[in-house]
This record gives C-alpha cells, structure tokens and sequence, in this order.
C-alpha cells in the first residue's frame, strides 16, 4: 500500500545497498524486512543531496510515525552500530527503519512488522537542514 515510490540520496544508495548486502539480519522478519527495501531500491528516484526534498525519511532524519500500536515521535534513522532504542535511534536495517526509509512524511506504508503487518502514518520528517 505504498502510496508513492521511493526517493533516495544518490549518495546514500550504495551505503544502504552494502549494509542490506552484508550486515546480518537479527531474524527471518529483519530479512525480509531488508530484502524487500532492496527491490524496492531498483525503483526508486534518484536525487542528489542538495535535491533531496526535506520530507523524505533517509539517515539521520527525525520520524512522527502512526500505528495500530500507537504514535512514535522522534525516532532517528541512523545507521545499525548507532542504533540505540533507549535514545529513540532507530537502525535503518530494522524493521520499521527499512519500511520509512526513502518515504515521504504523509506516506501510508503497509509492512510486516515483529507485531505483523502494520499500516505505518509517516506524519512528520525532519531534516537537518530544515
């Protein structure tokens, strides 16, 4: 139920392809979770970074998400050995990290999540350079 196709950093694409390629995933979800990112990463638009548009989920963007199990606020995308669940750093080869990454804050994304597959809201993004 992705509404729209993927945008993504030119420069952030080979980065996030070597970390699905190599960085071992935790479980079968994790796994798929990566593996379908990746097809989804053939599709996507290219865009350098000075053309990214502010509302794409990509590193170190701040994510508002919506779920069936409730609403997240603050969650930063980073890369896994900065993932940190107590800081609210969400490594980007998780689960939910894989489903937000290269979206656009209003996307609707369905994903299979550790609770099952789950309608995600990406209500707000925030970018460093905002």
């Amino acid at each position: 139920m992705k509404e729209s196709m993927l945008i993504v950093s030119k420069e952030e694409l080979p980065i996030i392809k070597s970390l699905i390629e190599k960085y071992p995933a935790a479980d079968l979800l994790e796994k798929r979770s990566r593996q379908k990112l990746y097809r989804e990463l053939q599709l996507a638009e290219l865009k350098s970074t000075n053309e990214m548009p502010s509302e794409v989920v990509r590193l170190n963007s701040i994510v508002s998400v919506q779920t069936s199990f409730g609403r997240k606020d603050g969650l930063k995308i980073v890369l896994p050995q900065e993932s940190n669940l107590q800081k609210k750093k969400l490594s980007v080869m998780s689960s939910m990290g894989a489903a937000l990454y290269g979206y656009s804050e209003g996307s609707k994304v369905l994903w299979n999540l550790p609770n099952g597959e789950e309608l995600i809201v990406i209500e707000r993004v925030i970018n460093d350079e905002d």
